[in-house]
């Protein structure tokens, strides 16, 4: 029998709901089931979910690594297809997505990376009025250029295409790469980073491979409350992995994306400092470390000018901090009416 010619990683952490929504998504591909192959990885044992997918005949492995790079590089080394695709539990596939996407890697065998746009839906899995969706959902860029090749070699406008005019970066659910890109120097930002979906774009984007924008929505990306990223942490983890990636595309001689990851860094360091303040607003911290914190935040202001707009986003953090000080059970009464009013 012939080896698959793609491997689909679903990546479910702690949540169950979605997970074989996602995976019976992957299973009603209009493709030969013998041309791909089906992982999934999880942090957590669940007799229902695991006997649905032993009946599935969908194998699946055990990894409580908090680390998200880590965690997923061990689940694609389980894998043998020479293309990888990701899932997150909570998306879903349309059932031509895998079809389409190997006719194009053998339509132009240099392609090294491919991503699609997303449809949105609902918790329910009904679709999302358009008029709903986020800039990065809409990706409007692409409806004025339709599909977009980046060929291999030289590529001075790929920064402002992929980082500021579209969102390639969005999504790991909308990626296929291939095998080689995650591993050797290309594939180390996506072994270590919290961001894989950001990774595995600069792995492709710093290898000598051909990229591959298709302005079809072949993915469903599923919005919720309880898929947004709201953890403190993870800001500080992001901000993070873009000095890491900063530092990579320097020493690669890519100034232009290493200024670009810099000036992200810079972005979510003052979301972690806001959130920090935040958080220690919700636990009721001692006014003084309040005042040490409010201090810090104003002093990273004051270093980089371009993150002092004159908004409830920049400035919302810092009114909490003296509305505690002066006085601590409005501030918390406050930010709690805000934490439990619906999102718009």
């Amino acid at each position: 029998m012939a080896d698959p010619e793609i491997a689909v990683i679903i990546g479910a952490y702690r949540r169950t709901t979605y997970l074989l929504d996602a995976v019976r998504s992957v299973l009603a591909q209009d493709l030969a089931r013998d041309r791909y192959e089906v992982l999934v990885t999880k942090n957590f044992e669940s007799p229902e979910i695991d006997r649905a997918l032993r009946e599935l005949g969908v194998p699946a492995i055990l990894d409580n690594d908090p680390r998200i790079g880590p965690w997923l590089t061990r689940a694609v080394g389980r894998t043998r297809a020479p293309l990888v695709a990701f899932l997150d539990d909570d998306d879903e596939f349309e059932p031509h997505r895998l079809r389409e996407v190997l006719r194009l890697f053998d339509e132009h065998p240099e392609l090294g990376f491919y991503r699609n746009r997303v449809r949105v839906i609902d918790a329910a899995g009904a679709p999302v009025p358009a008029d709903r969706w986020r800039s990065h959902e809409l990706d409007t860029e692409l409806d004025r250029t339709g599909p977009v090749l980046v060929p291999a070699g030289p590529r001075p406008d790929l920064v402002a295409l992929a980082l500021d005019r579209t969102h390639v970066t969005f999504n790991s659910s909308t990626m296929v790469v291939r095998r080689e890109l995650l591993t050797g120097p290309s594939g180390e930002a996506f072994r270590t980073s919290q961001l894989p979906d950001l990774a595995l774009f600069l792995a492709a984007a710093l290898a000598p491979t051909a990229l591959y924008l298709d302005d079809r929505r072949l993915t469903r990306f599923r919005f919720y409350g309880d898929n947004v990223t709201h953890q403190v942490r993870w800001l500080g983890h992001a901000a993070e992995a873009h000095r890491t990636f900063a530092a990579l595309s320097r020493s690669r001689g890519e100034e232009g994306f290493a200024r670009w990851f810099d000036r992200e860094a810079v972005h979510f360091d003052r979301l972690y400092l806001g959130g920090r303040i935040v958080e220690a607003v919700d636990r009721g911290d001692r006014r003084r470390a309040l005042a040490q914190l409010g201090a810090e935040y104003l002093r990273f202001l004051a270093r980089h000018p371009g993150e002092r707009a004159w908004t409830l986003a920049v400035w919302g953090s810092e009114g909490y901090a003296v509305l505690y000080l002066l006085a601590p059970r409005l501030a918390q009464r406050t930010h709690g009416r805000q934490a439990r009013t619906p999102a718009g």
